[in-house]
């Protein structure tokens, strides 16, 4: 083991989650652990690995943390909301079949690559499953970041929208 790249990848790992992190960035922690690893990486070309079962270790620690935010209410809610639920990953799940298919056919990435950069998922989550899987992360991640950002650029625009339109309903009442 050299305790040098082992330092050095972590201190970039540590700094790059800060980073992300005092910018708000999506998924912060994460991204910016992995924007400062690549960084040493591609710099030096002596990361350090995490061994399979370091990286088992983080998975566990993933799918606590995951776990833990599911509670009875969640499955009312989930119990509830079935057939649109339903409905709508049907929807997802087509819509990322297509645009995977798209990536795939029309670019140089991997089909496995293109399918877990379009499927419906959280960037930590997508990011864990595309490693597991060996797919190309920061593909992966890329895409997913700008969906997220995306996603947050739009609703926040469309709250806005919404909400005035909500206060304008309930002022003619």
């Amino acid at each position: 083991m050299n305790v040098g790249s082992l330092l050095l990848t972590a201190a970039a790992a540590l700094l790059g989650a800060t980073i992300a992190t005092l910018l708000h960035l999506p998924a912060a922690p994460l991204l910016g652990a992995m924007v400062g690893v690549a960084v040493v990486n591609i710099a030096t070309s002596s990361a350090f690995p995490i061994a399979p079962a370091g990286r088992w270790i983080v998975y566990v620690c993933m799918g606590w943390l995951l776990g833990m935010s599911v509670n009875a209410d969640t499955l009312k809610q989930l119990r509830d909301a079935f057939v649109p639920i339903a409905v709508t990953v049907v929807a997802f799940l087509v819509f990322g079949l297509v645009a995977a298919w798209l990536l795939w056919r029309f670019t140089s990435i991997d089909s496995l690559t293109a399918l877990l950069a379009t499927a419906p998922g959280g960037i930590a989550q997508m990011g864990a499953f595309s490693a597991g899987a060996g797919a190309n992360v920061p593909i992966v991640l890329t895409v997913h970041v700008l969906r997220i950002t995306s996603v947050i650029v739009l609703m926040s625009v469309g709250l806005r929208l919404m909400g005035d339109a909500v206060e304008r309903e309930a002022t003619a009442r």
